[in-house]
């Protein structure tokens, strides 16, 4: 017979019950502890996916930052519905014949009349037809100009030098003040390094310039143009309406900042160790501005109370683009129908400019004005949970567009004022632009040296000067001085 099986006793099933009473809390404890970690490294894990999908597109990153991983084209604009081309009204650039050529190249037949076999060489001319070719001189050298002082003794014994104008160098032998010009148009006009400065006057005009010249040249010309930065800043300081931003430039292996002012025809820059108030109380301006103030947010600019602010439409459309591509579902409802209220509200602003018209139509202003509030309000309850940095962000911008609603909103009152900061940050393009060409400054005064000199030639460009010619007054003592306001 079978040997009988033991059943365990009521004391080891009860230890066993709690045995496994225990296992199973401490199973789901680990669970639970488990299931935290994922929340967070989800949250995590969005949070970089945001700051990797950051591009000039949803962001305030520069179009320059984009690189190699350049965002397909997506503009909010409606097609216009124009062509390729230039603009109608929008003069162009076309090449025409002179009257009086510089040379004449004349083209005979050749050899006997096809029809009687007669020589041609004295026939008369019976059309002339005119093809005029427009080249720069085979080679473009140096003009060397002597300066001769007289020192004259009369009858009486005295001698008596001449006086020499002020233009005229103490120096035996130096460059003139157009080729000085070309050097700095090269540098700080199209951005080439010291040395390929250098290089390129060499090959152009057979001028043998050390990189060292060209440095001095530039020192000159910027401290000849002190005078004209301080007029350019009173300018703008009493402008009613000027636009600011500021952006990284790396200078002497540190992080450093330009700070852009400008207006329609005065453009101000400056470079400074500080990117908040210390740097932009050093620009000069913002500190006694009481005009309106456009500018892209950021805190700092706050702190200049007596001016009135208006904040960059373009910026927040931006940043609720960011919502549609990473937000949840009901923030990213928010910020599509955020972003076709603003776009409604821009495009009936341009209509009423473009008819003459000087303000829009109130039903449709009250009524997208209203639909904004209501979908602000909405985003703000969508993300309140700020579960995630990037809630907690679209949280913010939500908020803001709430509190500074103002701000944001001048334009659709006022349309004498822009939509977005845009000139503001063509100001500083330009910048960007010289460090990505031919990288960062090597000295802080070297900085400021450009600064100075961008501020020149942004602004006369802006006065419809030529670059060239503004240089050589420059290096001649005499800049350029605006006459209108």
């Amino acid at each position: 017979m079978p040997a009988e099986s033991t059943l365990p006793t009521y004391e080891e099933m009860s230890s066993l019950v709690v045995e496994l009473s225990g296992r199973l809390e401490r199973a789901l404890d680990e669970l639970a502890g488990v299931r935290t970690e994922l929340v967070e490294a989800k949250a995590r894990i969005l949070d970089l996916e945001v700051r990797l999908g950051q591009n000039s597109t949803n962001s305030s990153k520069p179009p320059s930052a984009d690189g190699l991983a350049k965002p397909a084209p997506k503009s909010l604009r409606e097609k216009s519905g124009r062509g390729p081309g230039r603009p109608k009204g929008q003069p162009g650039i076309t090449l025409r014949q002179v009257c009086d050529p510089d040379h004449e190249v004349e083209y005979r037949p050749q050899g006997p009349c096809a029809g009687c076999g007669c020589d041609l060489a004295e026939a008369g001319v019976a059309h002339v037809e005119r093809r005029q070719v427009f080249d720069l001189p085979e080679r473009i050298g140096l003009e060397v100009t002597e300066h001769r002082i007289l020192t004259c003794r009369c009858a009486c014994g005295r001698a008596e030098k001449a006086l020499v104008p002020e233009e005229v160098p103490v120096a035996p032998v130096q460059y003139g003040p157009r080729l000085a010009a070309a050097g700095i148009y090269l540098m700080h006009g199209q951005f080439l390094s010291k040395d390929r400065t250098a290089r390129a006057l060499a090959d152009l005009f057979d001028a043998p310039v050390a990189a060292g010249t060209v440095a001095s040249w530039i020192r000159t010309c910027a401290t000849r143009l002190d005078a004209f930065g301080r007029l350019v800043a009173d300018k703008v300081v009493t402008a009613p309406l000027a636009f600011f931003d500021e952006t990284g430039f790396r200078t002497a292996g540190r992080l450093h900042w330009l700070h852009s002012a400008s207006t329609g025809m005065f453009v101000h820059l400056s470079v400074h160790r500080r990117r908040g108030t210390e740097g932009t109380d050093a620009a000069g301006i913002l500190p006694g501005f009481t005009g309106v103030a456009m500018h892209d947010a950021w805190a700092p600019y706050d702190t200049y109370t007596q001016a009135t602010h208006a904040l960059c439409a373009a910026h927040a459309l931006r940043e609720l683009i960011a919502v549609t591509e990473r937000g949840s579902q009901a923030a990213r409802c928010a910020a599509y129908r955020a972003i076709d209220s603003i776009l409604a509200l821009k495009k009936a602003a341009d209509t009423a400019r473009a008819t003459g018209a000087d303000r829009i139509e109130d039903r449709l202003k009250t009524g997208e004005l209203k639909a904004l509030r209501t979908t602000v309000r909405d985003g703000i309850k969508a993300t309140r949970a700020r579960s995630s940095k990037t809630e907690c962000k679209h949280n913010a911008l939500f908020k803001r567009l709430r509190d500074r609603w103002d701000d944001y909103l001048r334009w659709v009152h006022d349309l004498t004022l822009p939509f977005d900061n845009n000139p503001a940050e063509q100001t500083i393009r330009m910048a960007k632009l010289r460090i990505k060409i031919s990288g960062s400054l090597r000295t802080l005064a070297g900085a400021q040296d450009f600064a100075t000199i961008r501020t020149y030639l942004a602004t006369t460009d802006r006065h419809g000067q030529n670059m060239l010619d503004v240089l050589e007054q420059a290096m001649r003592g005499r800049p350029w001085t605006p006459t209108t306001t």
